[in-house]
């Protein structure tokens, strides 16, 4: 039987998308494969009135080794970095110490220098290695503001060791088309020993579907998930209150680095209509979800290719259309434009500030019909089991 290493410093029973999603693809292979996970400390938060949501728990085929990590504090970039070097550095140890011949290495792109690390052992050692391309280093700290620009020298050097890094995969796995490209520009034409694939993010059809909501005299369109740095919410922060309309209320679900700011802002500012909600249980995800008539995804300029939204299908599991605000050419838009299931706009300009003026009553219904598409969509194309037999068929296959 095979024995796949799966690495993530987030596992169960986080509740962000990578822990759910590598939870998920542990218990899937689980069946058929032998499933070891190494990753970080439980830091599940003891302090929520809701209990764990066991839904993506592992099962007892799933074997788990937790490494300790120091506790620092993630919005902080110089405290995140030195945490992700010293928790990189145990799961790393505790791979080169526990790994066969023949076992396979399944990563996830977070934390970066995990990355570095695993293309080491498997220089070394020899064994197949997988990459899930969540995010793309050191690309996406320009859009985030980490690092100033492409010509300095530190990004230059960064670009060079992670390029080598990404290129020790036997499979890079992109999570769009967008990012394909991308990842394949990474390798410099290297694409000869590594196979570079789509694997799509999934909703979750079983315990997120579309509700009943009582109509609301507003047209309330939502934000729900990360509010981080390149997410581009600042500009839609901006551009919702140029539009001035009283009929539009902007909803807003989640914490991040970005959140006190963006309070800040709409204090200032005077921004009307905007509300302010807390970070949310994925046992909660279906009622907060179903609670708005369009839900917002945005990426801030220079995030073509380095990623796509995994919210968004459980957006379209709840059967709400979208609003994406980012390159029109990128995975979530492309989605969009096939199906009709929302609309897209490329960034903050004069257009988007116009639609949002013009909302009125009468769009709920065109709204609605949009997020019944994003339903039929979600179950046929990005459900759960769908996207779970292609991680297996390139397990299968390596």
């Amino acid at each position: 039987m095979k024995r796949v290493w799966i690495l993530t410093e987030l596992f169960y029973p986080e509740e962000t998308s990578t822990s759910y999603i590598l939870a998920k693809i542990a218990n899937y292979l689980s069946e058929d494969t032998d499933v070891c996970v190494i990753c970080g400390p439980e830091q599940y938060d003891s302090s929520r009135k809701l209990e764990k949501d066991t839904s993506f728990e592992p099962n007892e085929k799933v074997k788990i080794f937790r490494q300790s990590a120091p506790s620092l504090n993630k919005n902080k970039l110089l405290s995140r970095l030195l945490k992700q070097i010293i928790i990189s550095t145990k799961m790393s140890w505790t791979l080169l110490r526990r790994l066969h011949k023949d076992d396979i290495i399944f990563i996830v792109t977070n934390p970066a220098p995990l990355l570095i690390l695993t293309a080491l052992i498997k220089r070394f050692k020899k064994n197949k290695l997988i990459i899930l391309v969540h995010d793309v280093f050191p690309e996406n700290t320009i859009p985030a503001g980490v690092l100033k620009s492409e010509k300095s020298f530190g990004y230059k050097c960064l670009a060079y060791i992670f390029s080598k890094a990404y290129s020790a995969a036997d499979v890079l796995v992109a999570i769009g088309r967008d990012m394909q490209e991308k990842v394949v520009q990474k390798l410099r034409g290297n694409t000869k020993n590594t196979d570079v694939v789509i694997v799509e993010n999934w909703g979750d059809t079983e315990h997120i579907k579309p509700l009943y909501r009582t109509s609301s005299e507003k047209l309330i369109i939502q934000y729900a998930g990360n509010v981080g740095r390149v997410q581009g919410l600042k500009e839609f922060f901006e551009t919702f209150n140029n539009a001035n309309n009283p009929f539009v209320e902007l909803d807003v679900w989640g914490d991040g680095a970005m959140k006190k700011h963006l309070e800040e802002l709409v204090k200032s500012q005077k921004i009307e209509n905007v509300n302010f909600h807390g970070s949310y249980h994925r046992k909660e995800q279906e009622q907060i979800l179903n609670d708005c008539d369009i839900a917002l995804v945005s990426l801030a300029d220079g995030m073509y290719g380095l990623g796509v939204p995994s919210k968004t299908y459980n957006i379209m599991a709840a059967g709400k259309p979208i609003l994406y605000i980012g390159d029109e050419k990128s995975e979530i838009a492309l989605v969009i434009k096939e199906y009709n299931n929302g609309y897209v706009f490329n960034g903050y300009d004069e257009n988007l500030k116009q639609w949002l003026s013009n909302l009125k009553n009468e769009d709920k219904a065109i709204m609605t019909s949009k997020g019944k598409i994003s339903r039929e969509i979600v179950e046929k194309k990005f459900s759960e089991k769908v996207i779970l037999d292609k991680f297996k068929n390139i397990i299968d296959k390596i």
